[in-house]
């Protein structure tokens, strides 16, 4: 045999061996126990955490959002929940991809449907919107104010009155001591008032007024109250979030 088919041959088997020895090296012993995949990673799948950024990683980079965001009622509601960011805020720069079509995000939670929770603030889409994009009325960190920081007047009520959020929370200032800021009561003989619906809240109030409903409190600090302070404060701690 010539002697370079030798060398050749010699080569070859050494390339042979080389790749036999690192395949039983490199191959992890649970590849290929239940098929082309490793075993093992079934469990460690299973047992990875997810990561989920806190609103507070966005705060230096969005500091004016943030700050809206913490003071509004959206949040209960996660940046990612909206914005759907990468996992790590750096891998993108601290950026956070911008919604493009509201009218598709926010009816996901808002559109009105029936057995949705009534806590749930809901919309009809054929005659709310009239076309507009939500951000365009809606600054979506605090939707009960306009992008401009205005509040938004509410749904009409008896008379074609509107509520004044903002008149509301001054208002509510007056019922703090009992039922919270936050309108979380301070002791659980006291009701919460945060997600409570407007209309009860309005009815209640009118009937400490009237005398039907009695309480040496309540009735009052009701009696104190106009007819726009009720509608007003009702429709504060209405679109207050629910307490967790």
């Amino acid at each position: 045999m010539p002697k370079h088919i030798k060398v050749l041959l010699m080569l070859l088997a050494l390339l042979a061996l080389a790749f036999a020895g690192g395949k039983w090296f490199f191959t992890p012993a649970s590849f290929w126990a239940y098929g082309h995949y490793r075993a093992a990673s079934v469990d460690e799948i299973a047992s990875a955490k997810p990561k989920f950024l806190e609103p507070a990683a966005f705060s230096a980079t969005y500091p004016k959002q943030y700050a809206t965001w913490s003071d509004g009622i959206h949040k209960v509601i996660k940046c990612q929940d909206c914005h759907l960011a990468q996992l790590d805020p750096q891998a993108t720069g601290g950026a956070l991809p911008t919604p493009r079509d509201s009218l598709k995000l926010c009816p996901i939670c808002h559109q009105r449907i029936a057995g949705r929770p009534a806590t749930q603030p809901q919309i009809d889409l054929a005659s709310h919107y009239r076309g507009q994009q939500c951000v365009s009325c809606h600054d979506p960190h605090s939707p009960l104010f306009s992008p401009a920081g205005k509040p938004i007047a509410l749904a009409a009520a008896a008379g074609g009155a509107h509520a004044d959020v903002a008149a509301g929370k001054t208002v509510s200032v007056r019922c703090v001591g009992c039922h919270g800021p936050a309108g979380v009561s301070v002791a659980p003989t006291f009701p919460n008032l945060a997600c409570q619906k407007e209309t009860y809240l309005v009815s209640a109030l009118n009937e400490y007024q009237a005398g039907t409903r009695t309480n040496p409190v309540m009735g009052g600090l009701a009696k104190a109250l106009n007819r726009s302070d009720v509608r007003n404060v009702a429709a504060y701690f209405a679109g207050l979030p629910c307490a967790k």
